[in-house]
């Protein structure tokens, strides 16, 4: 009998001689299969078995629905720890005058934005994978999402974690009132800034522990929204467009996503697509909250007037739904299309870099120009509202996936120039650990090294996210 057999659960684990675990064996952008699944049932099983394999140093990674874009939720080796069970929102009320909610890491994040919004309170964080991505997935990598631009990143909102650490060990870390913290895109690795251990668990992508249950901060409902597809003749009206709207303070966008002419290509598989946007070059995806017919109209004051004439508007709820599902439509029918070619050793090769939205232009401006260099097809679309569009470059086979990745490393090195970071909302994972010392120093890096070991001693958790495997 192996170690991994001798695991104390009383959840049956799945070995990989049973077919159900293939279904555990990828995430968006990667493929491995864990020598053995737990799907959890209860937080005391996991203590129990956290305890078991710290002793014997057997690997344990976590996962939620494996949305991850970085390979941060599988796992080549040692067990892989499902979050899929744990789904129930314990809590919903108020502490010294603000609202909160509790709940257990699985719960589906539209599920918790539903929950609260009966109550009359709106959770603000609204990630691409919002209806598959769980709540403890996002904390540990400090999602964010298209409203992400007014509302802020996931860290703004968590109050208080629950943890397991690696031996098993129960932890609570929680925000002063008044303490405060960087509101700003992730750069990469541990938040050394802050002296709050909570801060180097948000984002710490499962590394240090096992986040067990999440007190979050929520807000009064927002104003009404509407949404609105925008054509642009080209892709740099859209981003002088963004560039205005985010800084020249006309308007107040809940959102501004792009989608260049290849990503649109993309969203026009979409039975819905609008016909009337049928020739348009490049599409801006823009919400903005308003009270009154004044705050309608500021919108349409900024835009070029052929824009505004042609710009498609949803009100009701199911025009915005629908709207939505049109932009979410792109990654979901790329991703699809292009893991097809994970067998030639090819696939998708997606950018999570960001930079300040004053420099988008020179920013784009490059990307544009080692796109065209490396020739292979690549798009650009997403959260350009907060300076952070993604770049997917598509590649059919293990040749031009290398030159792909080091033209990746040519860019994050250059949103880095300009005052940006590698990793907006995705992490590092496994993946990307070689961006990691584009961001940040030497001395940096050790210091994430010793958090690591002092939270980790055995190196057991999360093994290969962020950081090498030097335990």
């Amino acid at each position: 009998m192996t170690l991994l057999q001798k695991i104390p659960s009383a959840t049956p684990l799945l070995f990989k001689d049973d077919p159900s675990i293939e279904s555990y064996s990828q995430d968006t952008m990667m493929q491995a299969t864990p020598d053995a699944v737990l799907r959890a049932r209860d937080i005391q099983e996991i203590k129990e078995v956290l305890e078991y394999c710290n002793a014997e140093k057997i690997p344990v990674t976590f996962c939620g629905s494996q949305t991850s874009m970085t390979g941060a939720s599988v796992a080549s080796e040692g067990l892989l720890i499902s979050t899929e069970k744990l789904e129930k929102i314990l809590d919903i009320g108020r502490l010294q005058g603000k609202a909160y909610a509790t709940a257990q890491p699985g719960v589906i994040i539209s599920d918790l934005k539903k929950t609260v919004a009966h109550e009359g309170w709106f959770y603000p964080p609204a990630p691409t994978s919002q209806d598959n991505a769980r709540l403890g997935a996002t904390v540990s990598t400090n999602a964010t999402g298209e409203d992400s631009l007014q509302y802020g990143t996931t860290r703004k909102y968590v109050r208080e974690i629950k943890v397991l650490l690696a031996d098993g060990t129960e932890k609570i870390f929680s925000r002063k009132p008044e303490e405060s913290f960087p509101d700003e895109l992730n750069r990469a690795g541990y938040l050394l800034s802050s002296s709050n251990p909570l801060d180097y668990f948000i984002g710490g992508e499962g590394t240090l522990g096992f986040i067990y249950e999440v007190t979050v901060d929520l807000v009064p409902q927002p104003p009404e929204y509407f949404s609105a597809l925008i054509p642009f003749p080209d892709l740099f009206s859209a981003i002088d467009f963004t560039i205005s709207a985010v800084t020249g303070k006309k308007c107040h966008p809940r959102a501004i996503e792009l989608i260049d002419h290849e990503a649109l290509q993309y969203m026009k598989t979409h039975p819905a697509f609008p016909k009337n946007l049928a020739t348009a070059n490049t599409l801006i995806y823009c919400k903005q909250e308003y009270e009154n017919e004044v705050d309608f109209s500021e919108l349409e004051k900024i835009l070029p007037p052929q824009a505004a004439q042609e710009m498609l508007i949803a009100t009701t709820e199911k025009q915005k739904e629908t709207m939505r599902l049109l932009r979410h439509h792109i990654p979901n029918s790329l991703n699809e299309h292009w893991r097809k070619f994970w067998s030639r050793g090819g696939g998708k090769v997606g950018s999570d870099w960001w930079v300040p939205v004053p420099k988008l232009k020179e920013m784009i401006h490059y990307v544009e120009q080692t796109g065209k260099a490396l020739g292979l097809p690549f798009m650009i679309y997403a959260h350009v509202g907060m300076g952070h569009p993604h770049v997917n470059t598509l590649c059919k086979n293990g040749e031009e996936k290398c030159r792909a990745l080091a033209t990746l490393l040519k860019c994050c090195r250059k949103a880095v120039t300009l005052g940006g970071g590698v990793c907006g909302e995705h992490g590092i994972g496994k993946i990307h650990r070689d961006l990691l010392p584009i961001q940040c120093t030497s001395e940096a890096i050790e210091k994430m090294i010793q958090i690591k070991k002092e939270w980790d001693p055995h190196w057991i958790l999360g093994r290969g996210n962020i950081l090498a495997n030097v335990g």
